[in-house]
């Protein structure tokens, strides 16, 4: 997983940063003009949320932001959205995976599978579906356009899913709805420069762990982990207990009981514990 760095905010870096800004901004209009209701911001406290929530306040004061609660977050990420929200006075709209068909381990007892990168249940069930029940009893049944901070430049796997062109599309989980990408073509540095230009906060769970939102998750590396581990060393106990019945929830069919048990060997070699 790519992980933005502070770069120098040249004044190379601050065109490209305008072009990307009015090409976000003609986005965001574009979604304005088709959406009957507010636009939805898929807001998580990570930083690509953080930095639409400034893109549509730019355009549009007629949006919501949408975070979905995941149950497997770290607490300080609700923590750090809600604070943002009530400081940047937006509306926050909270779904809960209790909603729909019941929390992770829930679904986890019912599939027998671990969520994949192929298969993001995960997202599916805990997310995006508890989500639309919330919002459509809210909103009615009008299609909601939803924006979503997908970069393609964060991995080789979105360069081939979201092409250049596709900035609003059906959203294939939700019948009616849209998912609009204002972002698609942002870097890592377009996203650090403008927080830092704008002074909106940044989350300190990537200062942490380098991720921000769930401590579990099917793209994540084992390198991850071990941060997650090294900070927090029992908050994974329930993941490594369902690996028994399960199978290993590591891509590449890694068990996290043996990058915690390699954690506790560095750490007793060097007289310390985790």
């Amino acid at each position: 997983m790519v992980t933005a760095r502070q770069t120098a905010f040249s004044s190379v870096d601050k065109q490209f940063l305008s072009e990307r800004i009015a090409e976000s901004k003609a986005i965001i209009e574009s979604a304005l003009k088709e959406a009957h209701g507010p636009l939805i911001i898929q807001f998580s406290g990570g930083r690509d949320s953080v930095a639409m929530v400034g893109l549509v306040s730019e355009v549009t004061k007629h949006f919501a932001c949408g975070y979905m609660v995941s149950g497997i977050e770290f607490h300080q990420a609700v923590d750090f959205a809600s604070k943002m929200a009530r400081k940047l006075e937006i509306p926050l709209l909270f779904s809960y995976p209790g909603d729909h068909l019941g929390g992770f381990f829930d679904r986890l007892e019912k599939l027998r599978t671990f969520p994949t990168v192929r298969s993001t249940w995960c997202q599916r069930d805990l997310k995006v579906r508890p989500q639309a029940k919330m919002l459509h009893k809210l909103f009615g049944k009008q299609p909601l356009y939803k924006l979503v901070g997908v970069r393609k430049w964060e991995s080789n796997r979105r360069k081939v899913l979201y092409p250049l062109d596709r900035t609003i599309s059906a959203d294939t989980n939700v019948a009616g709805d849209f998912l609009v990408y204002p972002m698609l073509n942002w870097t890592d540095s377009d996203v650090v420069n403008y927080l830092e230009s704008t002074g909106l906060p940044t989350s300190q769970l990537y200062r942490k762990y380098g991720v921000s939102g769930c401590y579990w998750c099917p793209f994540y590396q084992p390198s991850i982990y071990r941060r997650i581990l090294a900070g927090e060393p029992k908050l994974l106990d329930r993941f490594i207990e369902a690996e028994e019945t399960y199978g290993p929830s590591v891509s590449n069919f890694i068990y996290l009981r043996d990058i915690k048990a390699q954690l506790v060997g560095d750490a007793c070699s060097k007289g310390g514990t985790i």
